[in-house]
């Protein structure tokens, strides 16, 4: 189900803090990747609230490098998530025609 921008919006403080469950958050980059508007969004609160962070503790920084960064492996993540829920799958499939073979072969 694809969200709204103003629900979309709504999700940014929750990803900045980490607190997305995984079908969320990949609902939440996807709809990034093609919204100029909610990544603009995300990009002010992500400099306003890492950047404040970052200055009071006197850090040097470089935060839009650091916003591509996180995006991509939070991507990168949910790709991986995505992978090996497909192998699981796929094994849990296998084990059952086995188990569905050698029933078969008793019963034979």
């Amino acid at each position: 189900m694809e969200l709204s921008c103003k629900q979309e919006e709504k999700l940014i403080v929750p990803f900045l803090k980490d607190s997305l469950d995984n079908r969320t958050k990949g609902q939440f980059l996807s709809h990034l990747e093609h919204c100029d508007s909610c990544l603009e969004e995300l990009s002010i609160q992500f400099l306003v609230t890492t950047g404040m962070q970052r200055l009071e503790n006197g850090d040097t920084f470089d935060l839009n490098r650091e916003l591509k960064t996180r995006l991509a492996t939070e991507r990168r993540h949910l790709d991986i998530l995505t992978s090996l829920r497909s192998v699981l799958y796929a094994t849990e499939a296998i084990s059952l025609l086995l188990s569905l073979l050698v029933l078969l072969t008793m019963v034979v």
